[in-house]
Parts: structure tokens; C-alpha cells; sequence
């Protein structure tokens, strides 16, 4: 897919370079599949390789986000490449000189009593006639570990914990020699945390700007077994007309649920009476209200396809856009 890039709102050339710069190791290889990218669903794989020659235009004012996770993550790999800073951390943690020593940051082999610390190296199998890859960012004495810089609710609402277990998963399929644990940490820093909130919620709203939580991983059977059944799906697809296609699900679009609100007075609909998850709920209050009352319904929003390159020529996007599901 090629890409046509935009100055729309006029951007200084200081801040043009920065957003222009991608330091991405691309994978051009026909048959190669990241780890990243076999997670995204059936129906974006094949629209995806069925219009490999569409020209997508991006405004790099939308590349923000993009660089910043890059250059989140370029500094926590030069923090663990310098084994000083790395000694530091560890003293403030209460490790001791010997824990200290034992730690070997990439190491060609792992003695007993290392601690062996490997930091962003990429890794390759082939499964079915294509090559699945993946880069991991830390795997810290076979525990694998990954920085995700990201909005508050993303982690209220959990809505990647699955893309996380599937990832995590295919890395440690990736580095069976490496990973060990049956878990991955995802070390959170939240791009628009607020102290103010975390004190109005200290229940459910994180209580400081960076945390990690952890999410189970698959063992490698169970890994490979859903490589092989994506792969076959997407062979299967390929050349498969869009309406043949499977929709992307309300999991897979970070669909909120739809609300369906309650007015008891018609004249009144500046705010609910009450709000309801399902449409029965809803009809029953308005039918003990003597169906005085009117329901609205409000459609779920999707959020995933203002990151998805062929969101420009999807039915569906375009279908959920006619519904105002969808807002880009």
C-alpha cells in the first residue's frame, strides 16, 4: 500500500521532520506476516493483500501518535543497552552487587545464574508457506515484557487485552529458547493521565502514570494450532469478493455497547430518564411507565477502523458509517 502524505493544518518543517521520520524495519518479503499484523481480522488481511496498490492519504498531523510510541520505545531500549543505567535501576530496586553481575543483556549464551535480559531483537518462522515474524521489546529472565504508550481508558476498558494474549502468545511461539513464563507484561504509560481524576476514582481509574499489569499467554501448541487455522481462513479468502468476506466483529472494532435510552417525558429528551443495555430492559420500564415514555436508540461506536489502511474502501465501515457507528 502506498502512501500520499498531507500538511493540512500547516505544520512547522521542525516538526514535518520529526513526524516524517519511520525507522520501522519493514518486512517486504511476499509471504511474510507480522506478529502484529495476523491478529487483525480475516476480513482486513484480505482487503489489505487485494489492494496492495491502493494509495492511502495520511495527514501527518494523525502521525503523532505513531512517533511517539517510537520514540517511547528507542528509549527504553537504549535505557537496557547501558548496563550502568541498568545497575542503577537495580540498586534503587534492592538488588545487590552479585544480582547485578548476574544480569547479560543479550547474550550469545546463558550460563548458571545469569540473568539474561534480551532487548528488541527479531525473530522468524515458517509455518504453512509463510514466514510469521515478530520483535519483541524485552524478554527480562524469560518473562516477556512490552511498552504500550496509551490512552487511560484503553486500559479502564481492556479493550486490547485480547490482542495482547494472541501477541504475547506468537512472540513466545517466536522464542520457545527464550520465553518461559505463561504470561506477558504490559508495562502501561498512559498519554493523557491526570492526578485529578486518579483522586476522584482511586477505584477504578489508575493511580499513577505508568504501571504494569499482567495477561495470560497460550501455550505453543495452542499458538500454532491458531496460526495454522488464520492462515488457512486467509487462503481460503483470498480471492474472495468483499460481500464473500466475514465482518469484523464489535471485539475486534472496540464496539462500545449500544445504549438504548429511556425519556419518561417526550418533551424532555435533553436527558435520560435512565439508560439500558438491552432493548427489552428498555421497553419494560416504558411499559410500567404506562408507555408514556419513548426509547432512542444509541448505536455502539467503533473506534478500530480510524487505524485500519483500507477503512476508505470497506462496505462495512461504510455501512457502519450510514448508522453512525462510525465517526472519521
Amino acid at each position: 500500500m502506498a502512501f500520499k502524505y498531507t500538511n493540512k493544518h500547516d505544520l512547522s518543517l521542525a516538526l514535518a521532520v520529526f513526524l516524517m521520520h519511520d525507522s520501522y524495519d519493514y518486512d517486504d518479503r511476499p509471504n511474510a506476516i507480522s506478529a502484529t499484523g495476523i491478529i487483525r481480522p480475516v476480513r482486513q488481511l484480505v482487503l489489505s493483500q487485494q489492494n496492495k496498490t491502493l494509495d492511502k492519504e495520511v495527514d501527518i498531523s494523525d502521525l503523532v501518535a505513531s512517533r511517539m510510541g517510537t520514540v517511547i520505545h528507542d528509549g527504553f531500549e537504549d535505557a537496557w543497552m547501558n548496563m550502568d543505567n541498568v545497575a542503577k535501576a537495580l540498586e534503587v530496586l534492592g538488588a545487590g552487587p552479585s544480582a547485578i553481575d548476574s544480569v547479560k543483556i543479550n547474550p550469545t549464551s546463558v550460563e548458571e545464574g545469569d540473568i539474561p535480559v534480551y532487548v528488541e531483537q527479531r525473530a522468524e518462522k515458517e509455518l504453512d508457506g509463510y514466514i510469521i515474524t515478530g520483535k519483541y521489546d524485552l524478554i527480562l529472565d524469560g518473562t516477556l515484557n512490552d511498552y504500550k504508550s496509551t490512552s487511560v481508558w484503553t486500559y479502564i476498558y481492556d479493550s486490547n487485552a485480547d490482542s495482547y494474549t494472541k501477541q504475547g502468545s506468537i512472540y513466545k511461539w517466536l522464542n520457545q529458547d527464550k520465553i518461559t513464563s505463561d504470561y506477558i507484561n504490559i508495562n502501561y504509560i498512559f498519554t493523557d493521565w491526570s492526578a485529578t481524576k486518579a483522586k476522584q476514582d482511586p477505584k477504578n481509574y489508575p493511580q499513577q502514570r505508568v504501571l504494569t499489569k499482567r495477561y495470560p499467554l497460550w501455550s505453543n501448541p495452542e499458538t500454532e494450532n491458531w496460526l495454522q487455522n488464520k492462515l488457512a481462513a486467509f487462503n481460503r479468502l483470498a480471492n474472495a469478493p468483499q460481500n464473500m468476506l466475514p465482518e469484523c466483529s464489535d471485539d475486534e472494532l472496540w464496539a462500545s455497547e449500544t445504549v438504548y435510552k429511556y425519556y419518561k417525558n417526550p418533551a424532555k429528551t435533553d436527558r435520560a430518564t435512565k439508560n439500558f443495555a438491552t432493548l427489552n430492559a428498555a421497553l419494560t420500564k416504558k411499559s410500567r411507565d404506562r408507555d408514556v415514555g419513548i426509547i432512542k436508540t444509541v448505536p455502539g461506536e467503533v473506534k478500530a477502523c480510524r487505524y485500519c489502511q483500507v477503512v476508505s474502501i470497506c462496505e462495512q465501515a461504510e455501512r457502519m458509517m450510514a448508522a453512525g457507528r462510525l465517526v472519521l
